[in-house]
């Protein structure tokens, strides 16, 4: 197969590099999960990210795929909570500050709201204990702000000027799709139940979507208004892999990913991840219908749809009792308990539009969680921490729908492009009615599916795809720089 084009932002290593990274990520994972929180752990990722990041300086794609895989890891590290790709993004931007700005110029706009957000609600959240509150919400910036809006695309932004765009899909699929994937289904299968006695106390709420999970020594969080998050990114995301004319071994990965998360979600119950994950699916059915063959477009809208019918025709009776059960509370009932919440939360912002510092619950008396990630980043940090979430999903769900206008000549490339699109979209429905800033694990997992496929997006759109040309022109610049090397020598 003819070499891709290298660009002097991005050079290219060995296969073997990509392999050694994959095995090395997930032995990172692996080791969280048999270890659990310890401090000998958290000591091991400091001197593992700043050694890795600084071995792999002038190789992104091995140290990329090694971040995408560490993004699964399902605890946070250290007593503030800091998720573990954020180590390894804040460890080049120590050896490479001046990437910081390289970053796109729109994404600078969110970040300063966000932060001018973060500096007006600092009246509200700091207390008598200064140094406390400080260490207490800055975490939370850190993990939740400042990751979005700058480390998670710094990690990412590389990923633009690479053009072999199979390379990017496998990144994709076998690092952010598939550790996420294998851990939410070996966690169901063999997972101990935790919870039992808070279970007990939901059942007027249907308390199998209550549910956390032992696995090794981590807890997983199984609840529907969570879980449902990432498993609706993930079928998206492998679902536009699983369609799309790429190598048969992909597709074939990535519909295992699909049923797989597909059979998790109707397990949790959760009505607003379904909802979303639909249209997410619709959207990149719609997108891929414009420009490829209607015909092939059909046939897997009928394949998914079969499938889909399949699982639920093979549901155990107690997991068809309980999506009935749901159903009737969310669709027959019209259940108004989110606009109740929505309410509440739409009150306190107006009691305090500067913002109070993260929370995940509102209101004097009673308090509750705003199940609208737009409102609790209203809540946290006022209408100019509320706008910059908004800002932000408002401009990559536009840059993802403009696929007309964006046409992408390689099959890898835009399978990543619907892949992003179909998460973006479930995102941003899903942010309506449910929470995904309580789950470090699952927020950055799905924010790493969207800047990748953000970048790698841009890397297609720059310069179409020729395997030949590709493979010429890597050829010329090999005999250039073998030339330079001899005249050297001379």
């Amino acid at each position: 197969m003819p070499s891709p084009v290298y660009t002097a932002d991005f050079r290219e290593v060995k296969s073997r590099s990509s392999v050694v990274a994959f095995l090395l990520g997930m032995g990172m994972v692996a080791l969280t999960i048999v270890v659990g929180r310890a401090h000998a752990l958290y000591l091991l990722f400091i001197v593992s990210s700043f050694a890795i990041t600084y071995f792999w300086r002038s190789a992104p794609r091995p140290w990329i795929c090694l971040v995408s895989i560490v993004a699964a890891t399902p605890i946070p590290l250290f007593r503030q909570q800091v998720a573990c790709n954020l180590l390894f993004a804040f460890a080049l931007a120590v050896f490479n500050a001046n990437f910081l700005f390289k970053l796109p110029k729109w994404t600078y706009v969110p970040a300063a709201m966000a932060l001018m957000g973060v500096l007006t609600s600092s009246f509200n959240w700091l207390s008598e204990s200064v140094i406390g509150s400080i260490l207490r919400q800055g975490a939370f910036v850190y993990n939740f702000l400042v990751s979005l809006f700058i480390f998670l695309p710094l990690i990412y932004f590389r990923m633009r000027e690479s053009r072999d765009h199979e390379a990017n899909l496998r990144g994709l699929l076998f690092c952010l799709i598939l550790p996420s994937t294998a851990i939410l289904l070996t966690t169901k299968l063999v997972g101990i139940e935790t919870n039992v006695y808070e279970n007990s106390l939901h059942v007027g709420s249907l308390a199998e979507g209550y549910l956390d999970y032992l696995l090794g020594r981590v807890v997983v969080n199984f609840h529907r208004t969570e879980v449902g998050f990432i498993l609706a990114a993930l079928i998206c995301a492998s679902t536009a892999i699983a369609v799309s004319r790429v190598r048969l071994q992909y597709r074939l990965v990535a519909a295992a990913c699909s049923v797989s998360n597909i059979i998790l979600l109707l397990s949790t119950g959760s009505f607003g991840s379904g909802s979303a994950c639909l249209v997410g699916l619709a959207a990149i059915f719609y997108a891929q219908f414009r420009v490829l063959n209607p015909a092939r477009c059909l046939a897997s809208m009928a394949v998914l749809g079969c499938s889909i019918l399949l699982i639920y025709s093979l549901f155990p009776s107690s997991g068809k009792k309980y999506l009935e059960k749901r159903y009737q509370v969310r669709v027959t009932n019209r259940d108004q308990d989110r606009v109740v919440l929505w309410t509440r939360a739409m009150g306190y912002i107006l009691e305090n539009p500067e913002g109070v510092g993260l929370t995940f619950t509102v209101g004097d008396k009673v308090k509750t969680n705003p199940h609208n990630d737009y409102l609790l980043y209203t809540v946290s940090y006022g209408f100019l921490g509320g706008l910059a979430y908004l800002y932000l999903v408002t401009v990559l769900l536009l840059y993802f729908i403009q696929v007309r206008n964006r046409k992408i000549e390689d099959h890898s490339a835009f399978a990543i492009h619907l892949a992003g699109l179909g998460v973006v979209v479930a995102l941003a429905l899903n942010s309506m009615t449910d929470h995904l800033t309580n789950n470090r694990w699952y927020f950055n997992v799905i924010w790493s599916i969207v800047w990748y496929s953000y970048f790698c997006s841009q890397a297609a759109h720059r310069q179409p795809v020729s395997l030949e040309a590709d493979g010429e022109a890597a050829k010329v610049e090999r005999m250039a720089s073998h030339g330079e090397s001899i005249a050297v020598i001379a």
